[in-house]
C-alpha cells in the first residue's frame, strides 16, 4: 500500500470517527428525554459506534484509539447490562459525554502524531480508564461473555488477541487482492488468494475452530474453479470476505459462529452438478459440501470513489449556471420563431385571398363582356380593347384567329390572369415552406423542453456533490448548551428547525463559530434566570430556536430567543462612554445603526467580564467570519420579548422562479417564493394613515409603498418623469412576505414569471441594501434581483406619496472619534470601492488621486491613522510618496499599506525596505483587508 492509499484510508477513518463520535453525543443527549425503549436503542447504537472505532483504529495501527474506544465500549456494556435505564441519572450521561470528549482528543492526537504516545495522550488514556473504573465501582463489572463451544480448546484471552490483532492484516490482504484484481493478472491474484486461504485454514486448525474453517472453505473452492472469471472472483470473493468478517466479530463477541447459508450453484454449472450427483457414493453423506458453494449475494462494501478538487466543482457549478442562461436564450428564440411562423401563416392567408380575388375579378369581367356583346362583332371589339390594356399571351393570340370558336368554347387569357395565377402558386409554395417551418419549430420546442429537463437533472446532481445537511453545522450545539445549563444553573431548550436544509459544504467552517457565539450570546445576554422569568410571567425554561431555510436564492438562518431583548438606550450610553460618538450624535442614531455597534471589535453592553461574555469578541467574530463567505447578519429585538439574529448566505448556485415586474422604467426580478399574493386594486381601495398609504388585506392593514421608493440605487433618468403606480386607475400590487412581516408593493406593470439564475455581486463590490444580486435574461439584458427580507424590514422615513425624487436618508455621519484613512489611487473606481467599504466599517475616509495630491493633503494638516497607497500613479508614484512620508518627521509614524496589482517579489521587497507596514495585491479580499486595518492602526 503506497502513501496516497494510506492517506486516503486515514482521511476516511477520520471522517468516520467524527461521525460516530457525534452520533454518540447526540444519542447521549437524547437519552435524557427518551423512554426506556428509546434509551435501550440509543445504548445499542453507541456500543456499535465505539466498537466500529475500535476495529477501524486497530486495522490502521492506531492502538491508542482502539484501546480507548474499547474502554468506552465496556462502559456502554455496563450501561446496558448493569444499570436501570428507566431511572437514568444525569451524572451518568455527563460522565459518558466526558468519555466521548476524551476519545475525540485521543483520536485527534493519534492522527496528528501517528499514534506516538505523548504526555497529553497518556493523560487522556488515564482519564478514560478512570471513567471506566468509576463505572465498575458504581455499577459492578460486566459479566464475561460466554466462550463458544468451538473455541474451548483455546484460552479466551489468547483467542481474542489473535482475532483482534493478527486477523485484520490477513483480511486486508484479501480485500486488497479482490479490489485490485484484473483480467491480465488474474493468475497472480489467484495465487495470492490461495496463500490467504492457507493462512486462514491453518489458523482455524491451530485454534481448533472447524466452523471458522468452513466459512473459509468456499474461498478454496472458488479459486480452484476451472472457469473462474474476474466478475465471479470479485462478486463471490466479497461475499466470502464479508462472511469471514462476520465470523471474526462473532468470536470477539463471545458468540458461536453461524455458518452462512449456501444457495444452489448457478445454472451455467448445471452439467457439472449433474456429474457430481451421479458420481455420489454411500461414503459421501453430504455431497453438497464438496460442490462449489455460491453464497447469498452481498453488496460490494467498497464503492469506487475519486477525489475532486473543490475549485473544479465550483467551475462545474458555474458552467451549469451558464448552461441555464443559454437555455433560456434558446427558449426565447424558440418563442420568437413560433411567433414569426404564425405571422407568415397569416400573411399567406391574406395573399391567397388576394390571388383569389384577382382571378374572380378577371372571370367576372370576361363574363360581363360576353353577356353585353350579343354577338361576335361587339365582343371582338371589347376583347380588342381588353387586349390593348392587358395584351393576350402569344399562344392564345393564335387561337383567336379561329373564328369558328366562340368565346365560351375557348378561354382567353391575358397577362393579368397569368399574374394572378402566379401569385396564388407562390402563396402555395410559401405555405408549404411555412408548414415545414412550423414542423421545425415544434421539433425545436420539444428539444428545448428535453434540454430543460436534462439541465434540471444536471443541476440537481451537481449540487448534490457540494451540499450537506444543515445538521452538520448545529449538531454540536445541544451538547454545548447542556454544559452551559449545568454550569450556570439555567434551564434552556434548543429547538432546531430545518436540519435537513441543504447548504454548501464550504460554508460549514464559516458557520460553526458564528453559531456557537450567537447561542452563547442568547444564553448569557438574552435568557433570564429561572426565578426572574417566573416573576415576570414567563416559563422558567427558556428557549433558543435555530431555523434554516431557503428563500430567493439565499440560505437564511435565524437564531431567536425568548429572553429579555436588547435595550437600545444601554447601547447609546455605551457608545458615548467609549467615545465613539457625542451624546447628540448618539441620540440621532436609528435602532438599526445602534444594533450595528454590537458588531464592532471590543464593543460589549456587559459591565463585568465573565467566561461567557464581556470581552467584546463574540459578535465581531460573527460578522468577520460571515464576510469571508459573502454573508450578512442583522439584529431584530423587542424589549422583554426576545432577540433574533438573521444570517443570510448566498447559495453556490441558485436557479429559482422569479416574477418580472417593471418599475421606474426598469425591469426588476422578485423571487416568487417571497410573493404571497398578486393583486390588481382600484385606486379607491387605497387607504391612508397620516401620509402612509395602507391596504386592507386579509382582515388587516398593511403598508403600501412604491417599489422605487424602497430601492437605494439610481439609474440614468429618462427625459420624462417616472410613472407613479399609485396614480393609476388599476394598480398592480405584490404582497411580499418575509421573516420581517408583510408589505404591499405597487409596481408599474407585471411582465410575467421566469426561471432565473441568481448571480451574487462579485467582490470587491458590497451587497447593496435590498438587492440580492442580478441575473441575465435570454436577450442578454442584466436585471436586478430584489432581497425581499431587506425591503420588508426597511423603515421608510419618507412617505410613499412624497415626491419620488426623494431617496432614503443617508446613514448618520460617523463619529469624529473614528479613525481616518487616506486612500491614494489614480483609479476613481478603486477609490470609490475602498471608500464605500471603509465607510460601511465606520471609518472616515479621505481620497487622493496620486502621490502629489496625498502629500499636499498631509502638509495642509490632514490627520490620518492609516494610508492605503497604490504604486503606479502619475506625477508621484507610491514608492516616492512612501519615501517622502518616511523622511518627514510629521508623517514618519503614519502606517502605510500598499495596495497594488504588482504581485512580484521585487515590488514587495522594495516597498518593505522603504517602510511599508503591509502589502496587499489586487484584486483584494475585503474581509482580509478589514481584518488587517485595526492591527495596522495600532501599529
Amino acid at each position: 500500500m503506497n502513501d496516497d492509499d494510506l492517506n486516503e484510508l486515514i482521511d476516511a477513518f477520520t471522517a468516520e470517527t467524527q461521525e460516530f463520535l457525534q452520533s454518540m453525543e447526540t444519542h447521549l443527549l437524547a437519552m435524557e428525554g427518551a423512554d426506556l425503549k428509546g434509551r435501550q436503542a440509543a445504548v445499542k447504537e453507541m456500543f456499535r459506534g465505539a466498537h466500529s472505532i475500535k476495529g477501524a483504529g486497530s486495522m490502521l495501527g492506531f492502538q491508542n484509539v482502539s484501546g480507548a474506544a474499547h474502554t468506552l465500549e465496556d462502559c456502554f456494556v455496563i450501561l446496558r447490562d448493569r444499570t436501570d435505564l428507566s431511572a437514568l441519572e444525569p451524572t451518568t450521561v455527563t460522565v459518558l459525554l466526558q468519555g466521548v470528549d476524551i476519545l475525540k482528543k485521543i483520536a485527534l492526537e493519534a492522527i496528528q502524531h501517528s499514534d506516538v504516545s505523548t504526555p497529553d495522550q497518556t493523560a487522556n488514556l488515564q482519564a478514560i480508564a478512570q471513567i471506566h473504573a468509576q463505572f465498575e465501582a458504581k455499577y459492578g463489572k460486566p459479566e464475561p461473555p460466554p466462550i463458544p463451544a468451538a473455541s474451548q480448546s483455546a484460552a479466551p484471552e489468547t483467542l481474542k488477541l489473535i482475532f483482534e490483532h493478527q486477523l485484520p492484516p490477513v483480511f486486508n490482504r484479501l480485500e486488497t487482492e479482490l479490489s485490485q484484481a484484473s483480467e491480465a493478472d488474474l493468475a497472480k491474484s489467484v495465487t495470492a488468494l490461495n496463500q490467504v486461504y492457507y493462512q486462514l485454514s491453518g489458523l482455524a486448525g491451530m485454534l481448533q475452530l472447524p466452523d471458522f474453517g468452513k466459512v473459509a472453505e468456499p474461498l478454496r473452492d472458488l479459486i480452484d474453479s476451472p472457469d473462474l472469471t474476474l466478475q465471479r472472483l470479485q462478486s463471490e470473493g466479497w461475499a466470502i470476505a464479508q462472511n469471514l468478517q462476520t465470523a471474526r466479530q462473532q468470536i470477539l463477541d463471545g458468540r458461536a459462529i453461524e455458518l452462512p447459508q449456501i444457495s444452489p450453484a448457478p445454472a451455467e454449472n448445471a452439467s457439472e452438478l449433474e456429474v457430481s450427483k451421479t458420481s455420489e457414493t454411500p461414503h459421501s453423506p453430504n455431497p453438497q459440501l464438496s460442490q462449489t458453494p455460491t453464497l447469498n449475494p452481498v453488496p460490494n462494501p467498497q464503492r469506487p470513489t475519486i477525489r475532486v478538487d473543490l475549485e473544479r466543482l465550483t467551475e462545474l457549478v458555474n458552467l451549469v449556471g451558464e448552461l441555464v442562461i443559454n437555455r433560456t436564450n434558446l427558449e426565447l428564440q424558440e418563442s420568437e420563431l413560433r411567433g414569426e411562423v404564425k405571422r407568415i401563416r397569416r400573411s399567406i392567408v391574406d395573399l391567397n385571398q388576394f390571388g383569389g380575388q384577382l382571378r374572380e375579378e378577371y372571370d367576372r369581367l370576361s363574363f360581363a363582356d360576353w353577356k353585353e356583346g350579343n354577338g361576335n362583332s361587339g365582343l371582338v371589339g371589347k376583347i380588342a380593347a381588353a387586349e390593348t390594356e392587358f395584351p393576350l399571351l402569344a399562344n392564345v393570340k393564335s387561337s383567336i384567329a379561329h373564328e369558328h370558336f366562340d368565346i365560351l368554347e375557348m378561354d382567353r387569357y391575358t397577362e393579368f390572369h397569368s399574374t394572378a395565377a402566379e401569385v396564388i402558386e407562390t402563396a402555395e409554395a410559401i405555405s408549404q415552406s411555412a408548414t415545414k417551418l412550423d414542423t421545425l419549430a415544434m421539433k425545436f420546442e420539444r428539444s428545448t423542453d428535453q434540454l430543460r429537463r436534462i439541465t434540471e437533472q444536471l443541476r440537481s446532481r451537481v449540487m448534490q456533490l457540494r451540499v450537506v445537511s444543515f445538521s452538520r453545522a448545529v449538531d454540536h450545539l445541544p451538547r454545548a448548551l447542556r454544559d452551559m445549563c449545568l454550569t450556570y444553573d439555567k434551564d434552556v431548550n434548543l429547538l432546531l428547525v430545518g436540519r435537513d436544509t441543504k447548504i454548501d459544504e464550504s460554508l460549514l467552517d464559516a458557520l460553526r463559530d458564528p453559531l456557537i457565539h450567537l447561542v452563547r450570546n442568547a444564553f448569557d445576554h438574552g435568557i433570564e434566570m429561572p426565578e426572574v422569568r417566573q416573576a415576570i410571567g414567563k416559563p422558567a425554561s427558556g428557549q433558543i430556536e435555530i431555523e434554516a431555510r431557503h428563500q430567493g436564492g439565499q440560505t437564511i438562518i435565524t437564531i431567536a430567543d425568548d429572553g429579555k431583548g436588547i435595550d437600545p438606550e444601554i447601547i447609546r450610553r455605551k457608545i458615548v462612554k467609549k467615545g465613539l460618538a457625542t451624546e447628540e450624535q448618539a441620540q440621532e442614531f436609528s435602532i438599526t445603526e445602534l444594533y450595528d455597534f454590537l458588531f464592532w471589535p471590543g464593543f460589549s453592553t456587559v459591565e463585568e467580564v465573565s467566561d461567557l461574555s464581556g470581552r467584546g469578541v463574540g459578535l465581531d467574530v460573527v460578522r468577520t467570519n460571515l464576510r469571508t463567505v459573502r454573508g450578512t447578519v442583522k439584529v431584530d429585538s423587542r424589549l422583554g420579548k426576545g432577540t433574533s439574529f438573521i444570517i443570510k448566505l448566498p447559495l453556490l448556485l441558485s436557479i429559482t422562479e422569479a416574477l418580472m415586474v417593471k418599475t421606474d422604467r426598469n425591469k426588476i426580478a422578485v423571487p416568487l417564493d417571497a410573493v404571497e399574493e398578486i393583486l390588481h386594486i382600484k385606486a379607491s381601495e387605497v387607504h391612508t394613515a397620516g401620509n402612509q398609504p395602507m391596504l386592507w388585506w386579509r382582515d388587516e392593514f398593511i403598508r403600501l409603498v412604491r417599489m422605487q421608493d424602497l430601492l437605494e440605487y439610481s439609474v440614468v433618468a429618462p427625459d420624462g418623469p417616472s410613472p407613479d403606480p399609485l396614480t393609476q386607475d388599476y394598480i398592480p400590487v405584490l404582497v411580499l412576505a418575509s421573516s420581517e412581516g408583510m408589505l404591499a408593493v405597487a409596481v408599474e406593470r407585471l411582465i410575467g414569471q421566469q426561471e432565473i439564475v441568481v448571480k451574487p455581486l462579485p467582490p470587491p463590490l458590497s451587497k447593496p441594501r435590498g438587492v440580492l444580486g442580478s441575473t441575465i435574461l435570454g436577450d442578454g439584458k442584466v436585471v436586478t434581483i430584489l432581497d425581499v427580507d431587506d425591503l420588508v424590514g426597511q423603515p421608510l422615513s419618507n412617505s410613499s406619496i412624497a415626491p419620488m425624487s426623494g431617496k432614503m436618508p443617508q446613514m448618520a455621519p460617523t463619529s469624529s472619534q473614528s479613525p481616518q484613512i487616506l486612500v491614494v489611487d489614480d483609479s476613481y473606481t478603486i477609490r470609490q470601492l475602498l471608500s464605500l467599504m471603509l465607510t460601511r466599517a465606520r471609518y472616515r475616509v479621505v481620497q487622493a488621486k496620486d502621490g502629489v495630491d496625498a502629500l499636499e493633503k498631509l502638509q495642509n494638516g490632514l490627520d490620518c491613522s492609516l494610508a492605503i497607497v497604490d504604486i503606479e500613479m502619475p506625477r508621484m508614484d507610491g514608492f516616492e510618496l512612501l519615501r517622502s512620508m518616511r523622511s518627514t518627521q510629521r508623517f514618519a509614524k503614519i502606517p502605510v499599506a500598499m495596495l497594488t496589482s504588482r504581485s512580484g517579489e521585487k515590488h514587495r521587497k522594495m516597498a518593505m525596505e522603504l517602510g511599508a507596514n503591509q502589502y496587499f495585491t489586487k484584486p483584494y479580499s475585503e474581509s482580509q483587508l478589514l481584518e488587517a486595518i485595526p492591527n495596522l492602526i495600532k501599529h
